[in-house]
């Protein structure tokens, strides 16, 4: 059996060439996801915001059994 030296250096040479190209994509696709994520997440929004979730009336309270079946029950039923 003949081994196409040429053929199979042209076959190296391409696997080589497709790992490096999509080692240098995924790197450009990191970067510039970390420069599209916000520096402060969770920091207080700026401008005309509104909060949208209060906190129960006593801070120690945990909530009642009956409130936490309401809860789940709206979140399965809309489904968000």
């Amino acid at each position: 059996m003949i081994i196409p030296l040429r053929r199979l250096a042209a076959w190296a040479k391409f696997l080589i060439l497709f790992v490096i190209l999509t080692l240098i994509l995924y790197q450009v696709i990191a970067i510039l996801s970390q420069w599209m994520l916000p520096t402060h997440r969770y920091g207080e929004p700026k401008g005309r915001a509104v909060k949208v979730m209060a906190p129960l009336e006593e801070p120690g309270r945990r909530g009642d059994l009956a409130d936490i079946k309401d809860r789940l029950r709206m979140f399965y039923w809309l489904g968000e």
